[in-house]
């Protein structure tokens, strides 16, 4: 790694490492083991709603790169996504086994509505290649998402497993991606930093960086919204109940 690509990394991990998301009153509940399994069924929902677009993510980024070599990278990252052709290994799949340990079936998982933080959050990395450009595109993947994924899924896995009694079996989604996506990420990065020529290229990957850390606050602004709206109509429930 040259010196220069070694100071672009830098700042663009600093934007991730400094963000106010690792504040997040719901990632201090897991960190602590204060979770209750509704609080994990309403998360996996929301998760698996932004988790299956993960792909599209991905190929809008792809249809914007005319560059071959950042091409293989983001196909090899997709090819992984789909379980490496094996539809019963695909990311998507493994999370549903999640969610059915959870109680929630494929069919009631498919009903239930998208939060709009969800959705703004798809929509600010479906936006991107065409707001920013491919590269800084994927340096919100690399960065913002493969590359803080392995800390945060270690932190939503201890407030899950201290909620719920679950097969180890039903986590492998977390698991595959807490060991897996800093490889991914790493390989991102290697197609990303030596293509920063100049200070306009940095600064778009800064702005889609911190746009895509920003919509993940909001993710989970949306998860303690969603939460607090479940545990006002329990505490009502219990009221009109002596």
């Amino acid at each position: 790694m040259t010196q220069t690509s070694f100071l672009v990394r830098n700042s663009f991990r600093e934007i991730t490492v400094n963000h106010p998301l690792w504040n997040h009153e719901f990632l201090t509940r897991c960190r602590t083991g204060n979770l209750f399994l509704p609080d994990v069924q309403i998360l996996a929902v929301q998760m698996y709603k932004f988790s299956k677009e993960f792909n599209r993510i991905l190929a809008s980024i792809l249809s914007c790169c005319q560059d071959e070599s950042s091409q293989l990278v983001i196909l090899e990252n997709l090819f992984d996504e789909m379980g490496q052709g094996d539809i019963s290994q695909s990311h998507p799949e493994l999370f549903r086994q999640f969610t059915r340990a959870l109680g929630i079936d494929d069919e009631t998982l498919t009903a239930l509505p998208t939060a709009p933080e969800t959705l703004a959050l798809i929509e600010t990395y479906l936006r991107m290649p065409h707001k920013y450009g491919y590269l800084a595109a994927l340096g919100a993947v690399c960065y913002a998402s493969e590359g803080i994924v392995s800390s945060l899924y270690t932190q939503l896995y201890k407030g899950i497993v201290g909620a719920a009694p679950l097969p180890k079996e039903s986590l492998i989604f977390f698991e595959v991606h807490i060991d897996v996506d800093d490889s991914h990420a790493a390989k991102l990065a290697a197609v990303i930093e030596p293509r920063i020529t100049n200070i306009e290229d940095d600064i778009k990957v800064k702005l889609a960086i911190t746009e895509a850390m920003d919509a993940r606050v909001q993710f989970f602004n949306g998860i303690q919204r969603k939460i607090s709206k479940y545990s006002w109509s329990a505490d009502l429930l219990l009221l009109s109940n002596p």
